[in-house]
């Protein structure tokens, strides 16, 4: 009569790091240990579906995307109507380097995608910002326009280079905006710098731009043939 053989014991010792991820992120995490010699489910802790230990892997042809590496992800996988996971597969291999088996954790991220969809929608605004109300508060249209650049970098004002800073009054000389009354002393409040400082950089800004200005009049008037 021949030996019967236990897969199972081959992944024995990953049992307690399942089992150890399970806890710590349930009910969110699904942990499931494949043997890939078998084509079947080892062992699957927190089962966000019906299937157990014994079921199919359904991993045909999954070695195949690992080189060297050994892990995979993370990346995005459809549970249907129970939403996403955000997933990662672990190869497990044997003594030769031959896998034999996968460690996936499924990360159920449909709950956090409601509560970002949720917050996304109490701050989005219906319309644009009615030009009558910026038009008659210079400070606040001055705020709206330095806000959308540091959105645009990624900054807040305090961290603006000195390049950075220069490029934001240059949008703002762009729109006409220093053509009004003490705009010069409202942007200077909303970049945190003092009203000399914005003096020098608005001064660097105008002299690139009829810089530029020079060379695409010398260029016009002496056009290539």
């Amino acid at each position: 009569m021949a030996k019967q053989k236990h897969p199972e014991r081959d992944f024995e010792s990953y049992f307690p790091i399942g089992e150890a991820l399970s806890l710590l992120l349930h009910p969110f995490a699904e942990v499931v240990l494949h043997d890939t010699r078998s084509g079947t489910i080892v062992r699957i802790w927190n089962a966000f579906t019906s299937r157990s230990a014994g079921d199919p892997s359904h991993l045909e042809g999954a070695p195949d995307l690992f080189t060297a590496e050994s892990i995979l992800g993370p990346y995005e996988k459809s549970l249907g109507a129970l939403g996403r996971t955000k997933s990662m597969t672990a190869a497990i291999r044997d003594d030769g380097g031959t896998i034999i088996g996968f460690f996936c954790i499924n990360l159920n991220v449909s709950a956090l995608d409601n509560v970002v969809d949720g917050i996304r929608n109490f701050v989005a605004f219906a319309t644009e910002r009615p030009e009558p109300i910026y038009r008659n508060d210079l400070q606040e249209h001055v705020n709206y326009l330095v806000r959308d650049y540091l959105i645009s970098v990624n900054r807040t004002a305090e961290s603006l280079s000195r390049h950075e800073r220069q490029e934001c009054v240059g949008q703002l000389e762009r729109t006409g905006l220093f053509a009004a009354r003490n705009s010069v002393k409202l942007v200077a409040k909303a970049l945190g710098i003092s009203r000399a400082s914005m003096y020098t950089i608005l001064g660097r800004v105008r002299d690139e731009r009829d810089r530029e200005a020079e060379k695409l009049d010398a260029a016009s008037a002496f056009p290539t043939r």
